[in-house]
């Protein structure tokens, strides 16, 4: 209902800030539901200010009636534009990316559900979370974004019953099936988002129609995501089978539940999460890196590595090799290097025990020295002294423990300097094989990296030396992406009379450049003389189809850019 422009906005004294300006379209601006639709939307997300929601500037109409929104300005790509191009190069993202887009969206999410007004709860549902409204920054930070069809009590254009408002794919199961809302409904779209972003697809992309996808939503029928995509932490695929419980008091019943339960699976799979988790997957102008970059844990092979050290494992005898995961359902096996945090070395056997024998061992040797002490300088004048008995012989039992260079062994176990031998009434312990054994760690072996194979998308040409051929139409068994592309029609040089009609309505007289959502649209033009061609096109996210006729021939031509 609404185009997006970056704008400047001019502040007092000759500041100037960029913004995006979200303007209503003007075919819309003159229907009532659609500007209380507008209004609705700057109404909720003028009232939310968190860090993780794009912010609002101002709200107002122009002087030929268009409302508008001026929004914070974020230099960056959403989540599905980065997981479609990390796949495209066999790429994806990093566990710690994961983690962090799922903990970050519950915090987004927890503000959302816990906004106030003046009559009480808001009770605001967002509606359409999808790795399409999740704008990724080149800092690494996260935005939450298009409040557009979100749902309060506040709303004065609510949603009649019975109607869906959301983004088919992602929708929760009360949510497909019309009834009314709370935050655990957005709690299984993040799921859901989850999902696509860990294995490439979401639940239901095996289904061909949406009667089947329908069905198997509402009655819970899709693969965990461990049998789909093995290898992620344990308890990563258990925070996603809660999530995605078909009954809403299965689920997490808050979205500051799920982040804690994310935080502490990320804790105990020994993972770093922070801003730095999603740094390196944009370049400083915003675009989808694949040639280069700062990332942390994604592109091993493309890009110059982490910026910050990663611990080496560490060797003990207790370790034992990881499985490594398998490609599943034509996905690549894993590559990127996701840091973990080296686990605690497990305790020793017999710790105890021969930290109590030196222990006993010390006290004993600090008495005897004393005691031997005492004898060697012999009876002093004290009466006390001269009525003590017989003094024992010395040099047999307390001169080998007064001896210093044999005692620190027992005190204190040095692996670098082994101990002298030890008299045999001392020997009989079992400090002496453990302090004498270990004389060298060997340095683990340095793990052999895999050669990376080339990227294509790494080598730029010369837009004047070559032209990328363009890609080709998705088969007839795989569903075009969700987007917006780009139709651009024209008839020779355009001076002959002749009308364009996409989808069997009339769009008018060539030449026509519009938006429309991607799939696949059939045009007919009509020529002065009576003549007609038609031409069926598959439009893509992101792409600009250009279809060109000869009114001499009737021929096409197509193109994508």
């Amino acid at each position: 209902m609404a185009e997006v422009y970056r704008a400047e906005q001019d502040l007092t004294g000759g500041i100037v800030r960029p913004v995006a300006v979200k303007v209503i379209r003007p075919e819309y601006s003159e229907s009532s539901d659609f500007r209380e639709m507008f209004l609705d939307e700057a109404r909720t997300a003028c009232t939310l200010s968190h860090p993780n929601i794009v912010h609002i500037y101002e709200v107002g109409e122009s002087d030929d009636g268009l409302l508008y929104m001026a929004m914070e300005l974020v230099s960056g790509e959403t989540l599905a534009t980065v997981n479609r191009t990390l796949r495209s190069h066999d790429e994806r993202f990093s566990d710690e990316a994961l983690f962090s887009i799922g903990i970050l969206t519950c915090s987004a999410l927890d503000a959302v559900h816990a906004l106030k007004v003046e009559s009480g709860h808001a009770n605001l549902v967002h509606r359409d979370v999808s790795p399409h409204n999740l704008l990724l920054s080149t800092s690494g930070s996260l935005k939450l974004i298009d409040f557009g069809i979100a749902k309060a009590a506040t709303n004065r254009n609510l949603t009649m019953p019975g109607v869906t408002k959301g983004k088919a794919g992602y929708f929760s199961p009360e949510q497909a099936m019309g009834k009314k809302l709370d935050g655990r409904s957005d709690l299984f779209s993040l799921g859901i988002t989850l999902y696509k972003l860990a294995s490439g697809g979401t639940p239901f992309d095996e289904h061909k129609n949406h009667a089947e996808r329908h069905a198997a939503l509402v009655r819970g029928q899709w693969q965990n995501l461990e049998d789909v995509y093995p290898g992620l932490p344990d308890g990563f695929y258990e925070v996603l089978r809660r999530s995605l419980g078909v009954k809403p008091e299965d689920r997490y019943q808050t979205a500051r539940e799920m982040r804690e339960a994310l935080e502490r699976a990320a804790f105990d799979a020994h993972l770093r999460i922070g801003q730095s988790s999603l740094m390196g997957y944009l370049d400083d102008d915003g675009e989808v890196t694949a040639e280069g970059g700062s990332r942390m844990s994604a592109f091993p092979g493309i890009t110059a590595g982490p910026s910050i050290t990663v611990r080496a494992p560490v060797t003990s005898p207790m370790a034992t090799p990881q499985p490594q995961a398998q490609s599943v359902r034509g996905l690549p096996p894993q590559k990127h290097a996701t840091e973990r945090l080296p686990p605690p070395p497990p305790k020793e056997e017999g710790a105890g025990k021969r930290r109590a024998i030196m222990v006993s061992a010390f006290v004993l040797a600090v008495v005897l020295g004393v005691g031997a002490t005492v004898a060697l300088l012999g009876p002093g004048p004290e009466p006390l002294v001269v009525a003590r008995p017989p003094p024992r012989e010395p040099t047999k039992v307390v001169q080998p423990r007064v001896d210093p260079p044999r005692e620190p062994p027992l005190m204190f176990a040095e692996p670098v300097k082994p101990p002298p031998p030890v008299e045999p009434a001392i020997s009989a312990s079992p400090i002496e094989v453990e302090v004498e054994t270990p004389k060298v760690t060997p340095k683990p072996p340095t793990p052999k990296v895999p050669k990376q194979p080339k990227v294509v998308a790494a080598v730029k040409l010369p837009p004047e030396k070559a032209d990328p051929p363009p890609p080709p139409p998705p088969p007839k068994d795989e569903p075009i992406p969700e987007g917006t592309g780009k139709l651009v029609i024209s008839v020779g040089d355009n001076t002959a009379r002749s009308v364009i009609f996409v989808q069997g309505e009339e769009w008018g007289a060539p030449p026509m450049n519009r938006k429309v959502s991607s799939g696949m649209y059939k045009v007919m033009v009509k020529l002065e003389n009576g003549s007609q061609a038609t031409f069926k096109a598959a439009v893509m996210p992101d792409k600009t189809t250009v279809l060109t006729l000869d009114p001499g021939s009737l021929r096409w031509s197509s193109r994508n850019q």
